[in-house]
């Protein structure tokens, strides 16, 4: 690149709240910014931008010419580094002029004007934190920060120590953050300390939002008022137990509801196990209630379709819901050869709104949760191991998308995996894909159209 430096001049659209923060991180008084709030308030551009303009501003002040090796200067990442390729690295490349810079690599370093670099990558990559013992910086920009542990950032914070062509830079830092219970919160907002500055980010301080944003995040946390205000008004108040998806009263008032559908459902859901201690949980449900349980371990795959195909007989041959994501495919293979309607659901698959949810886990729960929240379920019989699962499992938002936590996180944090609940979420989903109407508490099941009754192909699974 042979783009004239000293001439060079970047200067960005920012919004106001934009325009707080970057002249916050020009103040002398200030090292550690945070620029955290609700959603789409354009926290990952910014700190992108800020990036660029920092690696201009010292090969100005520093008189920086073109080198064989670009000097490192700075630092930028997430949690995970794939987060960070697949988001905040696109976020870069949209933003900043391509012809002032070149990304060689992997993990990238971002080479500005062959004068200096900016290391990137994600804090789950030991080598990279390793660097930074002896790693000397002027700058680091952590995006989605609230995902990131306190003790992630410490080595990182001491690099501020670079000198080049004998000037001594002031290190500055840089998180970008939603509201979530985190370290941030107490450093930046409840126990500041000298230096550490909190900007406030909204959705409405965003112009490259449209309009219709708004619109839906309220229908996306119409069940969650805490969320709705975290991320609308960028409260950070109001987030205690935040990531619960199903909550323990809405389990408990499902067991005081009484709906009155004009037909019953009937459906039949299976999360299988083999052999180790997880459950082989079996639900034959009628609309919502479970009226009859099979559970047990340690049979053969071969036992549970069996177990399965002999229910689904016993109910008019009423379709069997499997989950496949692991052992499940196996039964679903047995259950067809034998004739039945089978809808398997692959909890790691692709959701049928993949804008909103991670993965299609996220979406079955998400939809159970809701289905709760609205009043949309009655469970008079439920058993306490149960009532404890369907309480247990947590959310959390990446790359913009709803992650309910996976089996194996909940095993781990807890030493059981929720089995039942699972078997029984993945039946609140399948409803929608059994023939006739099935209307709610307050608010039925808005949104299942004819054309979504399942017909055996499991389109709408992904499949």
């Amino acid at each position: 690149m042979t783009t004239d430096a000293d001439n060079l001049v970047f200067d960005p659209e920012l919004t106001a709240k934009q325009t707080l923060a970057w002249d916050a991180l020009r103040r002398v008084d200030v090292r550690e910014v945070l620029y955290g709030g609700a959603k789409g308030g354009g926290k990952s551009v910014f700190g992108c931008m800020w990036c660029f303009h920092k690696a201009l501003e010292i090969i100005k002040l520093c008189d920086v010419g073109p080198r064989v090796h670009p000097i490192p200067v700075g630092f930028m990442g997430r949690k995970r580094g794939v987060d960070f390729t697949n988001t905040t690295l696109e976020t870069w490349k949209r933003f900043i002029p391509q012809e002032h810079y070149q990304i060689r690599g992997k993990p990238a370093e971002i080479i500005v004007l062959d004068r200096v670099k900016i290391l990137t990558g994600g804090l789950d990559n030991s080598e990279i934190v390793n660097k930074f013992n002896s790693a000397e910086y002027a700058f680091f920009f952590l995006d989605q920060a609230e995902e990131i542990d306190a003790g992630q950032i410490g080595e990182l914070r001491a690099t501020f120590r670079l000198i080049v062509n004998g000037t001594k830079i002031p290190g500055k830092g840089l998180f970008t953050a939603n509201p979530a219970p985190s370290f941030l919160k107490d450093e930046f907002i409840l126990n500041p300390t000298a230096g550490r500055l909190f900007i406030q980010a909204l959705p409405t301080d965003n112009h490259y939002l449209g309009p219709e944003y708004i619109g839906v995040l309220k229908d996306a946390f119409r069940n969650r008022p805490e969320l709705l205000k975290a991320y609308l008004e960028g409260s950070w108040d109001c987030l205690g137990g935040f990531n619960q998806v199903i909550r323990d009263e809405w389990v408990a008032n499902a067991g005081r509801i009484t709906l009155y559908p004009p037909a019953v459902k009937k459906l039949i859901t299976c999360d299988p196990a083999r052999y180790g201690d997880d459950e082989t949980v079996i639900y034959y449900l009628e609309n919502t209630e479970i009226m009859e349980a099979v559970v047990y371990g340690k049979k053969d795959l071969m036992h549970t379709a069996n177990v399965l195909h002999v229910l689904s007989r016993k109910h008019g041959g009423c379709l069997v819901v499997v989950d496949v994501c692991g052992l499940g495919a196996g039964v679903v293979d047995r259950l067809i050869e034998m004739g039945g309607e089978v809808l398997p659901i692959d909890n790691a698959g692709k959701a049928s709104d993949a804008e909103k949810y991670f993965n299609l886990r996220s979406e079955v729960w998400c939809t159970a949760g809701d289905m709760f929240a609205d009043g949309d379920v009655e469970l008079k019989n439920v058993e306490p191991q149960l009532r404890g699962q369907l309480a247990t499992p947590t959310y959390e938002f990446r790359n913009g998308r709803i992650l309910i936590e996976s089996k194996a996180d909940i095993k781990q944090r807890l030493g059981r995996s929720p089995d039942r609940a699972d078997a029984y979420v993945n039946g609140l989903y399948a409803l929608q894909f059994v023939e006739g109407e099935l209307v709610g508490g307050r608010d039925g099941y808005d949104g299942f159209e004819e054309d979504s009754i399942y017909d055996g192909r499991f389109s709408a699974m992904g499949m």
